[in-house]
């Protein structure tokens, strides 16, 4: 198996660990009944970042895969739309857990703003470059696909005019 094989199966052999554990986590958690909220929440915010890791491992295998990350123009105007608006709700996010940083004395709580800070901080990164690069660099316009097919044919996109279109020397075209 080559190294690149082998990094693609070590990418979905730890997806499937990751999703594994966060479901396993949460199953037991629940199971405890220990009724204790903020325990929970915790535990819950675990699980739930092994389902994130989960995520991540299997996009790095894919990209390894040679999955294709083109989208259609279309598409692209949709996505690039979302990515925008959730960019700035993540900037607002920022904001909002820098402030309440700088309110909280509790070192527990800090601990856990600060966590979360980190977090929105990747999400805001991850966000931009996925807007910048990744769609850009990859990016297959439904203009791209027709200049495939008829600019860069052989023909050129010139084909015979069709029984209701005028060739160049203005004569209907007879196709006998």
């Amino acid at each position: 198996m080559s190294s690149k094989e082998e990094n693609i199966q070590k990418l979905k052999e730890l997806a499937k660990l990751e999703e594994d554990y966060g479901v396993k986590l949460d199953k037991e958690v629940r199971g405890y009944g220990w009724g204790n909220e903020v325990l929970q929440q915790l535990i819950d915010s675990i699980a739930i970042d092994s389902t994130k890791h989960a995520g991540l491992y299997k996009a790095c295998a894919y990209i390894l895969e040679g999955k294709s990350l083109s989208i259609t123009d279309i598409q692209y105007e949709q996505l690039q739309k979302s990515l925008v608006e959730h960019i700035k709700i993540e900037e607002e996010m920022l904001k909002m857990v820098d402030t309440m940083i700088l309110k909280i004395k509790d070192p527990r709580i800090r601990m856990m703003l600060n966590h979360i800070r980190d977090d929105e901080y990747r999400h805001h990164t991850l966000l931009k470059n996925i807007n910048k690069m990744v769609i850009k660099k990859e990016l297959l316009l439904e203009e791209d696909v027709w200049n495939m097919l008829f600019r860069d044919a052989l023909t050129h996109g010139h084909a015979p005019p069709g029984p209701y279109e005028l060739p160049e020397s203005g004569q209907p075209y007879d196709p006998k």
